[in-house]
């Protein structure tokens, strides 16, 4: 540094108490710095600063809340950068931070540095004690959970957040730190071992497995918790564990567990939960059988391995092998064939299935049966039967007859009007009075007359009839049914009845065989026969036939047998769960009138009601049938049912024993007991 440049330097210094030698004039600006001695002691900031920024070209930016003295000395020459991180540092022990700027370098308060912009880096390179800003990205751990181990290593005014979605932080810190703390982020974010482990099973069942490394390692156990996920289709195990150490020992107790088992005495016992063990013992029997291409043994049905040929026999040809040689050779070329002494069976007492098969096939038979045997679920299906019918009938007709002349003798002359049946007609009323019909009936009595063949009758010469009738009906029939999936289910409500259908009887006095009639009885009455089938969206196919018969009236003692009246139903629908759906039904609207009258006379008006009788009958009929199938599939759900339906017989008994009359009441009448409350909290 020439004698110009130096002394104004040394008088700045002078005047703030400063002293910073220089050992070497200034070169040419291409040159390399020359070192420095630094002697600030007491020196205001502010002159620090300045006498600095001379020295190293440069700008700074003061906030006016930077106030106080500094300390700086030297032991040795230093260059110009250090002089410059050292100040640096002897600011951050006062508490005012250095930002770094394209333009200028600011001075200020290290609680405000973080929301000053500045440098931002990812991956480090910067040094100092400059707050700068880097992103870190995390590969192995989680970033939200690093945060708090590096919390107490940031200064209490900078910063340090999480991304949860980029999994990355955000630390704003002097660059020294900053370095400090991407060292031990890389000792942290390192794989620790954890990773998912699979291993391939060959001998034994992946479920079962799973199962023991569960009860032998549990949870919390060895200093973290083992997880194992078996996968049945490719028989394989996944594993991950906290602890590295738990992990290699699960895997090494898997592998140690895949042992083939010597000889045939692998004999297991399947408990099924749900399914029935008689249904699927012939149905693994039967996809084994059309896996291995082999044919069925004659006593059991167990899938045996077909018998192989050796070429190069005498004739030229083929022949068959037969025997252990042959088995073991078929057994090795398929691989799971089922070995002769394999067996499936069924156990109907225990619902389970008795295996006894090679190990690799065994683990493919439990997946199946993991896989098929589950809890079906089951549809509740709501009948609803409606039927009104209404019925009037009118009868009006006048009968007259002079019967004066059967008391004289001779030539004599009767006659007179009869129409209608048995209780409608004249001739039936003069002979009794008890066979006069319903309905207002209005006559002329002259005395009584003695009729030959007949005897002593009424003499009635007018009887006029009056009759109007009208019937309603109003049927409705709700048989409800529940049945499990796929499964037919069938209730019948009525009576079983006789008909006959044969007789023998004798025909001459020689036989002793005694005459005999043959019945066959039927159920009369309400009958639904159903069969669902849930569909995978849900939509419930059901096969359905509904009947409803009834007696006819007054042919119950028939000889023949008495006479029904029948209504059915057989579809196939569609119906969506808890939808109600419109089966079939009948409208039926008749209309009768009947007419008597004497020809000619019966025409003329007014004069005509003397000659005629008249009935007539109308009757409307509205037959309807609806359905409503809800799906169960949980206790929850046939629980709640279950309390709606008891509930409404409990309200029902209780409103009937509100109407009987407090002197008729009978202590005896049997009560339903309240529903328990274990099913009323499992309904709610």
């Amino acid at each position: 540094m020439t004698d110009q440049t130096a002394v104004p330097l040394r008088r700045i210094l002078a005047g703030a108490g400063l002293c910073l030698c220089l050992l070497a004039p200034l070169a040419a600006p291409a040159a390399a710095p020359e070192p420095m001695t630094i002697n600030f002691v007491g020196a205001d900031i502010e002159s620090a600063v300045k006498a600095v920024g001379q020295v190293t070209g440069r700008n700074f930016v003061i906030d006016p809340r930077v106030k106080g003295t500094i300390n700086i000395v030297s032991g040795r020459p230093v260059t110009p950068e250090v002089a410059y991180q050292t100040l640096v540092a002897a600011l951050r022990l006062q508490g005012f931070a250095v930002v770094e700027g394209p333009a200028a370098t600011r001075i200020l308060p290290e609680a405000d540095a973080r929301s000053q912009p500045g440098a931002v880096r990812a991956g480090g390179g910067a040094a100092g004690e400059q707050i700068v800003t880097e992103v870190f990205h995390i590969r192995y751990e989680s970033a939200p959970q690093l945060v708090n181990a590096l919390k107490p290593l940031v200064g209490p005014n900078q910063s340090i957040t999480a991304n949860t979605a980029s999994n990355t932080l955000i630390v704003s810190e002097s660059a020294d730190n900053l370095r400090r703390i991407g060292r031990i982020i890389e000792s942290i974010d390192v794989p620790q071992g954890n990773e998912p482990q699979v291993v391939a099973l060959r001998h034994v069942s992946a479920v079962e497995v799973a199962a023991g490394l569960q009860r032998l390692f549990p949870a919390g156990a060895a200093g973290g918790g083992l997880n194992v996920t078996a996968d049945p289709r490719g028989n394989r195990l996944f594993l991950r564990a906290d602890n590295p150490g738990l992990q290699v020992r699960a895997a090494a107790v898997a592998a140690g567990m895949d042992k083939p088992e010597s000889g045939l005495g692998n004999i297991r016992v399947v408990h099924l939960k749900h399914a029935d063990a008689g249904r699927m013992a012939p149905m693994l029997r039967a996809i084994l059988g059309t896996e291995t291409g082999a044919q069925p043994g004659p006593a059991t049905g167990i899938p045996l391995p077909s018998a192989t040929t050796t070429p190069g026999t005498a004739g030229g040809g083929a022949s068959p092998r037969s025997g252990p040689a042959a088995v073991a050779e078929t057994a090795g070329q398929n691989g799971g064939a089922l070995q002769p002494g394999s067996m499936i069976q069924a156990d109907l007492a225990t619902n389970s299935l008795i295996i006894t098969a090679p190990d690799s096939l065994f683990a493919n038979l439990q997946n199946v049966i993991a896989m098929l045997d589950r809890r079906r679920a089951q549809v509740h299906i709501e009948a609803l039967i409606v039927e009104l019918s209404a019925e009037r009938a009118a009868e009006f007709g006048i009968q007259w007859q002079d019967l004066s002349g059967l008391s004289a003798n001779g030539l004599r002359t009767v006659g007179g009007t009869n129409f209608g049946g048995a209780g409608q007609n004249i001739v039936s009323a003069a002979t009794s009075m008890a066979n006069v019909g319903r309905g207002l009936n209005f006559g002329i009595v002259n005395g009584t007359i003695n009729v030959p063949g007949l005897g002593t009758i009424t003499n009635l010469g007018l009887l006029a009839r009056f009759l109007e009738s009208e019937a309603h009906a109003n049927i409705l029939s709700t048989p409800n049914i529940m049945t499990l999936d796929n499964e037919e289910a069938k209730i019948v409500i009525g009576q079983n009845l006789p008909f006959v259908t044969g007789s023998y009887s004798t025909t001459g006095t020689s036989t002793s065989v005694t005459p005999f009639q043959t019945y066959e009885r039927r159920d009369v009455g309400l009958t639904l026969k159903v069969k669902p089938k849930i569909t995978e969206g849900g939509v419930i196919h059901v096969q359905i036939y509904q009947e409803a018969s009834s007696v006819q009236s007054g042919t119950a003692t028939n000889a023949s047998g008495p006479i029904t009246n029948k209504r059915s139903l057989e579809s196939n629908v569609l119906v969506d769960d808890g939808r109600m759906i419109v089966l079939g039904g009948l409208i039926e609207d008749q209309l009768g009138a009947d007419q008597e009258k004497v020809p000619l006379l019966g025409d003329i008006p007014v004069v005509r009601n003397l000659f005629r009788y008249e009935n007539r009958n109308r009757k409307k009929t509205n037959l309807m049938v609806f359905l409503r199938p809800r799906i169960i599939r949980d206790g929850l759900d046939y629980t709640g049912l279950t309390e709606d339906r008891y509930s409404l017989l409990l309200d029902g008994q209780r409103r009937q024993q509100q109407a009987i009359p407090p002197a008729w009441g009978d202590a005896t009448v049997p009560q339903l007991e309240p529903l328990p409350a274990a099913a009323r909290e499992n309904a709610q």
